[in-house]
Formats: structure tokens, C-alpha cells, sequence
């Protein structure tokens, strides 16, 4: 997984947690609905694209959020 990911998560969850793909994002991390937009946000500006809001819809896990990143960044 990318480490700028990494640390980002662990910025939006508010602790030194372990981040693995299967992290899922709400359920493992408490990450709510305001939390995600703004790890979305920060993910945007980091990588330099757009998250739709399709995406993030159906991302949540790390994982998932580590390969759209990958796909959008080809």
C-alpha cells in the first residue's frame, strides 16, 4: 500500500493505528461520514484527482482506496 495512504488514514482516524488493505475504513477505524469526505479531500489534493462520488460510495476499505487511487493515477 502507498505510505502517503497510509499515513493519511491514520491522520483521518485520529490515532497511530495499524493500516492494512482489509482495514475497512467505518467499521475498523470509526471513521464517519464527515471523516471520510475530509480523508477524501486530502487524498485529492495529495495525489492530484478526482474522487466521484460513485467511488466513494462503494470504497471502503483501504485497500479499495489504495487501488482507485492506483487506477486513477495510470
Amino acid at each position: 500500500m502507498n505510505e502517503q495512504l497510509v499515513e493519511l488514514i491514520k491522520n483521518a482516524s485520529g490515532g497511530n493505528v495499524e493500516i492494512t488493505p482489509d482495514t475497512n475504513l467505518a467499521m475498523d477505524l470509526g471513521l464517519k461520514s464527515i471523516d471520510l469526505l475530509e480523508l477524501v479531500t486530502d487524498v485529492e489534493d495529495a495525489f492530484g484527482i478526482e474522487v466521484s462520488d460513485e467511488a466513494v460510495e462503494s470504497i471502503h476499505t483501504a485497500g479499495e482506496l489504495d487501488a482507485y487511487i492506483k487506477e486513477m493515477t495510470k
